[in-house]
């Protein structure tokens, strides 16, 4: 009897012991984020609901949709039905936190990622989610709590609209025992000379920064400059001369380890690298989350596989260290911004030493006689040996057409003279680049596609050559079964009359193919268009001061539609130079089509692999984020 009741004390006592120790665990264990449910394959749906976000004042950043196609693309490898993945941000709301501090650029955007698993794996749901807000924060070490909450109730806005749009079934949580790194964020900081042009300068570091990590097989995902995008609001955003994000992706990495049974560490995916420049200093500060968080927070067990995310991680330092960056001290903080009389003291100092080392040079300065300048002459170009097929209108269609054709340099006022006299109508002379210009014209035969096919794009490239969009070519992808071979016939006329011999480029597909084009399976066709702006008037909305920075030109059709060519931000534009395709920079001006309410694009997924045959999958993922800088510069015209 007495053993009886010992044994029963020891096993109460046991017990005790035992729920103790799990309610301990369940204390030390911490949300790592959690993912909604909703069965079936949700992609649709998906699409629809981020059409909603702008509802309340959210906006995709970037948009990688069906990454798996990539991946299977790639590498062959086909281990999740679907994954995609969304850079949200609600640029209004996370003004004040960027100003308070600027580490929130890890997770602005933050990564609202989708996927679903193959049906081989008994789960017939599709997943989606994000890191846990209190995740971001502990990240980011943000211990203020009034700033904590802040952040926290942003994301629950966003979190909000998700059930109320998905009405997701089920949950799935993921918890994390190891204590997050001590420093969970990588920083340093790149010190320079104080520019002539602060502007030209970021755009020359964003280009070399976009080309050493494409050299390392990363690619750019998605690109935010916040300083340009809260001008444009015109809200305040003074502390910071510049501040800029770019999402980074490894696409290697993240195949082997979302498409390799472990996609909800895309909750991670694509890494926001966040670039400032503090008010008044001549120091580019960077920073992101490191690696070190997505082995703890995921629990990470596999030793090769956290070895390699390391690897990969010292790899991005070291890149960084190729552009001049040097590790920072953890814990830094932004300078304030100096006061008004501060300011108004340094400018004056500064005035006086210049007033000062102008009336020393003033003293001991020669005396010069301007020079006379000699009678402007006329300007002779060289002309070009081409190696491309000459063009002979007639005869029947090829196997495969052209693009472009080139033909002898010119200058921009001497080709449009000539333009107009062949009967185009010159609608625009837009820069896409440096030394790179387009003429924009059209005319009758052109004008009765009511398609985008009204619209031709003439390059002066520099001395070098003159290289036009071919008509027959974008006219069969365009016009499809109503496009006949020969039917441009009067424009590659009035095109020779302008430009003398034309011969045909590189850049060549088959004929028969165009009216279908597809880059590659899982990509978009002609008819997957996007929609940029809905309502009325929205001509009307391209007349103001701010939208005539984005429009180059407007075209009435013959059936009421519209063309509109709009001009990128020179930013964007430089995805060409990325590619090295400055060469047909005359696929810009980027046009919309505005018919019946609507203004519309073709996917520049589908236009720019169209526009460029010679593109491979490897130079298309070095350009992944311009599709979607695209689209957004030209939604900002019709705002």
């Amino acid at each position: 009897m007495k053993l009886t009741k010992i044994l029963l004390a020891l096993m109460l006592v046991m017990g005790y012991a035992n729920a103790v120790d799990v309610q301990s665990n369940i204390a030390k264990t911490k949300l790592t984020g959690e993912l909604y449910g909703s069965e079936g394959n949700q992609e649709a749906e998906i699409d629809e609901l981020i059409k909603k976000i702008g509802t309340i004042g959210y906006g995709t950043v970037a948009a990688n949709r069906n990454i798996q196609v990539h991946y299977y693309n790639k590498f062959k490898e086909k281990g999740i039905e679907m994954i995609s993945f969304f850079g949200v941000v609600n640029k209004e709301k996370l003004r004040p936190l960027l100003l308070k501090n600027p580490d929130f650029g890890a997770y602005a955007p933050f990564n609202f990622l989708v996927y679903k698993t193959l049906d081989i794996e008994n789960d017939d749901n599709t997943w989606y989610g994000h890191l846990a807000p209190s995740t971001m924060l502990d990240i980011i070490d943000e211990k203020d709590p009034d700033t904590r909450k802040a952040f926290a109730d942003m994301v629950g806005g966003f979190d909000a609209l998700v059930k109320k749009e998905m009405k997701p079934t089920k949950t799935k949580r993921f918890e994390h025992s190891k204590p997050l790194p001590e420093h969970g964020l990588t920083k340093m900081v790149k010190k320079f000379e104080a520019p002539d042009d602060l502007e030209e300068f970021i755009e020359d570091f964003v280009m070399e920064h976009d080309g050493r990590f494409s050299k390392h097989d990363f690619i750019i995902a998605g690109f935010i400059d916040f300083k340009f995008e809260y001008s444009d609001m015109d809200l305040e955003f003074e502390k910071y001369d510049a501040y800029w994000v770019s999402l980074l992706c490894h696409f290697k990495f993240s195949n082997s380890i979302f498409n390799r049974g472990i996609p909800e560490a895309g909750m991670f995916a694509p890494c926001s690298i966040y670039f400032y420049i503090p008010k008044g200093t001549n120091e580019l500060h960077v920073g992101y989350a490191s690696v070190d968080n997505w082995i703890n927070a995921l629990n990470f067990k596999d030793q090769k596989t956290i070895d390699y995310m390391r690897a990969i991680d010292a790899e991005v330092i070291e890149t960084f260290r190729e552009l001049g960056f040097e590790l920072e001290a953890q814990g830094a903080k932004v300078p304030e911004v100096m006061s008004l009389d501060e300011e108004n003291k340094a400018l004056k100092a500064k005035i006086k030493e210049l007033e000062s080392e102008l009336a020393k040079y003033k003293k001991g300065a020669p005396v010069t006689v301007p020079a006379v300048k000699p009678a402007a002459k006329a300007v002779e170009l060289p002309k070009k040996v081409f190696t491309g097929k000459k063009l002979v209108i007639g005869g029947k269609a090829p196997k495969e057409l052209t693009a472009y054709y080139a033909a002898n340099p010119q200058t921009i006022d001497g080709l449009k003279a000539k333009l107009k006299a062949a009967g185009f109508t010159v609608l625009a002379t837009t820069k896409i680049l440096n030394g790179k210009t387009v003429v924009t014209v059209t005319n009758d035969e052109l004008k009765k596609t009511n398609t985008f096919a009204a619209t031709l794009q003439v390059l002066v490239n520099g001395e070098d050559e003159v290289r036009v969009q071919n008509p027959s070519y974008f006219g069969a992808a365009y016009l499809q079964e109503k496009f006949k071979y020969g039917q441009f016939s009067a424009t590659l006329k009035a095109l020779q009359a302008a430009l003398g011999d034309m011969y045909e480029t590189n850049d060549k597909f088959e004929f028969d193919d165009l009216a279908k084009y597809q880059f590659m399976f899982g990509m978009p066709y002609f008819d997957d268009t996007i929609t940029v702006a809905e309502g009325e008037n929205l001509i009307g909305k391209l007349s103001g001061e701010k939208a005539s920075k984005y429009v180059a030109y407007t075209l009435k059709l013959p059936n009421g539609a519209s063309i509109v060519g709009h001009k990128l931000r020179s930013r964007t534009n430089k995805f060409l130079q990325k590619i090295e395709a400055e060469r047909n920079a005359d696929i810009l001006p980027y046009e919309s089509m505005i018919k019946d309410g609507k203004a519309v694009i073709l996917d520049p997924k589908y236009y720019l692999a169209l526009s460029l045959p010679l593109l491979s999958m490897s130079d298309f993922m070095k350009i992944a984020s311009a599709p979607g800088e695209i689209e957004k510069d030209i939604k900002r015209a019709y705002k």
